[in-house]
């Protein structure tokens, strides 16, 4: 756990949300009888729908909705559950003190003008936020949208997108920082004829935020996925652990994140005032952590309802059938990009499929071609023969139009009914242009169905992250034995080049002879005791991208270039970083076999050390081949990260190079990730760039560190 983040700026998490999320009585200060109005439209639902009571307070009105009202809570007999505040923002802080005096259990804070507009909102937001949590009452916004129970009929809600869209109840709850999102994502749902179980917004997050919600739907019974939307996060370990606890559950976390360009973040701070972190730890993280970093609102929706059937792939090979050879083309090449294997049809099927229509093609892609539009039953024969093959956990079905048109649905329905039927729990998926009717009676049966072959790949691809993230073992959690430093140490290896080296030790990881110079005859006497070619680099605590400056020479073969190379650097770093305190220059023998790659840490400000594995060398930052994981991680992981990036095929051994010794790279990772975690009060970063990774062990060619 993350140890360093700062707390919950409000009630503790271990209070429960029950009195929020399962209320069994509501008051509504501020209720209006217009069921337009903030105050009007929850009470006109919670009336119609909700089985608890509910009361209207409103002191210039006898009744609302057929509802008696109050003129304050303090005059309600019994308890309340839940209190929804829908007044004016500066009546917000009386109507809270008044709650709390009456003992309500949990208050919704509809109201906007607090922490999201200025300085002064924030700190009455904060203030709010204190006193609920000096009570233990649990503080829903302000700004919030507020939540929905299906289950319950509990619309503690004015949300609009209700007067257009009517969801039904179902299994995926909605967790959302932004109402506006949040109401968006859950209407998307409903119209793919997706249940959902709750939807929540949690505005400004004064107290409740989306990790709150997560860790409650995770222990909901109604509830099989969740999907999150979040524009930043506070508290990074308390995420962790409700994204671990959705991971026990078995439940799948769908999350969306924005921010991932510079204009992105800054709309972000401006939208919440909250710092967004940055999206490639923020991925990594929920990764690591078994949740699915949607990029698209599409996506989310279509993994949710994938997630919705309960049918996960028991492995990666698939079945393709189609009408048409060059969708087949389109989904195998969709297939292999998501790491989906298409193997080869048994020959004793492909003999049954090529009895029935002589023309087809039945490797894999199956493609039955044009001659099924005299007879369709005989494509959904075909699907017959391809789902009872073992060794096909997936089965991709192309049905073009076939799905819109009532002849054919009412043909084809019953036999594939009767497929999924006998499939267990293999995946099925039609991607076809369907009604309504076709595509909820297929739903039903247990198969999802798409318009898109590639959102169905994308779909099944989220699936089988989600089969193989299971509970982390205790071997996905480091050593843990990486020494512990003083700040002191740790500043004296921030103090240079020459001084960082020695971590390399601490970490057991190989470095070239190198010495530090301090002057040109010092780099000449170490160069000839080193033996031409040698490396001269620039030592400076505050130079930390040497080849900018021209602190970098490579390749020099005798005493002449050196000499030449030692005054052009000093004179171009000189005038390059005028300020920069130099220690002279580090001389270091010339090593070039292998692949230049970079291993790094970063201590993120939500979620502590993470570490970056890549393409290394001075195109690092251009090519941005990287992968991350918070820290420490296992040997296992490091592997995953090795064989992660987009460049892996030079690390396997390019046009006859030999392959690289993953072994050796992923001790390295290890190594530095346990460092960084150990030691995460007093280092800021860490970067060996570039190590090289060789046919035989690594060697790091340059280290920084960065102390906090």
């Amino acid at each position: 756990m993350n140890s360093h983040l700062k707390p919950h700026p409000a009630t503790a998490p271990e209070v429960s949300l029950d009195r929020l999320l399962n209320a069994r009585s509501v008051a509504v200060i501020g209720a209006s009888a217009d069921p337009s109005k903030i105050g009007g439209k929850p009470v006109a639902l919670l009336k119609q729908h909700f089985g608890g009571a509910v009361f209207p307070v409103n002191p210039n009105r006898s009744e609302i909705s057929g509802l008696r009202t109050v003129s304050d809570i303090a005059s309600l007999d019994g308890s309340v559950d839940l209190a929804l505040i829908a007044v004016a923002a500066a009546a917000v802080e009386p109507a809270v003190d008044a709650c709390l005096e009456k003992g309500v259990g949990s208050i919704l804070l509809f109201t906007a003008g607090f922490g999201e507009i200025d300085e002064a909102g924030r700190r009455t937001q904060q203030r709010i936020a204190e006193k609920c949590a000096a009570r233990g009452v649990r503080l829903l916004g302000p700004n919030s949208l507020g939540f929905i129970n299906f289950h319950a009929g509990l619309y503690a809600t004015f949300s609009s997108a209700l007067d257009n869209v009517w969801p039904k109840k179902g299994s995926v709850g909605i967790a959302s920082q932004s109402g506006a999102v949040g109401s968006y994502i859950m209407a998307l749902v409903a119209e793919a004829g997706i249940g959902i179980s709750h939807f929540i917004a949690t505005g400004n997050e004064a107290d409740i935020d989306v990790a709150d919600c997560i860790d409650w739907l995770a222990r909901d019974a109604d509830t099989r996925v969740i999907v999150a939307y979040l524009e930043g996060c506070r508290d990074g370990g308390r995420l962790v652990a409700a994204l671990d606890a959705a991971r026990r559950a078995g439940k799948p976390v769908i999350a969306i994140k924005p921010g991932a360009t510079e204009s992105g973040a800054a709309a972000v701070r401006s939208h919440t005032g909250m710092l967004a972190g940055s999206k490639v730890v923020f991925d990594a993280v929920l990764r690591a952590h078994g949740a699915w970093p949607a990029q698209r609102i599409d996506e989310a929706v279509d993994l949710a309802y994938a997630c919705s059937l309960g049918r996960v792939p028991g492995g990666s090979e698939a079945a393709v059938i189609t009408p048409s050879g060059g969708v087949g083309i389109m989904i195998a090449d969709a297939a292999e990009e998501a790491g989906i294997a298409l193997p080869p049809l048994p020959s004793e099927a492909r003999r049954a499929i090529e009895a029935m229509l002589p023309l087809a093609s039945t490797l894999n892609p199956i493609d039955t071609t044009a001659q099924v539009a005299n007879d369709f039953s005989m494509f959904g024969r075909v699907v017959e023969i391809v789902a009872r093959q073992d060794g096909f956990p997936i089965l991709f079905v192309f049905m073009a139009h076939m799905g819109k048109t009532d002849a054919v649905t009412s043909l084809l329905s019953p036999i594939l009914r009767s497929v999924a039927e006998a499939a267990g729990e293999r995946t099925i998926v039609l991607i076809t242009r369907a009604s309504t009717e076709f595509r909820d009676d297929m739903t039903r049966a247990g198969m999802m169905v798409f318009e898109d072959p590639h959102r169905a790949v994308a779909a099944v691809a989220g699936l089988r992250f989600f089969a193989a993230s299971t509970s982390p073992s205790p071997e996905a959690q480091g050593s843990g034995g990486a020494a512990k430093l003083s700040a002191d140490a740790v500043r004296e290896l921030a103090a240079g080049t020459d001084a960082a080296a020695g971590l390399l030790d601490i970490l057991g990881i190989t470095a070239p002879p190198t010495r530090l110079a301090r002057d040109k005859a010092a780099a000449l006497q170490c160069a000839e005791e080193f033996g031409y070619p040698v490396v001269l680099k620039i030592d400076s605590p505050d130079i930390q991208h040497k080849t900018e400056v021209g602190g970098v020479a490579l390749g020099i073969a005798d005493g002449v270039e050196l000499a030449a190379a030692w005054d052009r650097m000093m004179s171009s770093v000189s005038a390059s970083a005028p300020s920069a305190r130099i220690n002279g220059a580090t001389v270091s023998a010339m090593i070039t076999d292998g692949v230049e790659t970079i291993i790094g840490t970063r201590n993120d400000p939500v979620f502590g050390p993470v570490i970056m594995f890549g393409l290394g060398g001075t195109a690092a930052e251009a090519l941005k081949d990287v992968v991350f994981m918070p820290c420490p991680v296992s040997r296992a992981q490091a592997l995953e990260m090795v064989g992660s990036i987009k460049a892996r095929a030079l690390l396997e051994g390019w046009r006859g190079a030999p392959p690289a010794d993953r072994e050796a790279l992923a001790q390295a990772i290890t190594a530095v990730s346990e460092f960084a975690a150990a030691n995460r009060d007093s280092v800021e970063s860490i970067e060996i760039n570039p190590f090289l990774a060789r046919a035989r062990g690594g060697v790091a060619l340059d280290i920084l560190v960065q102390a906090k």
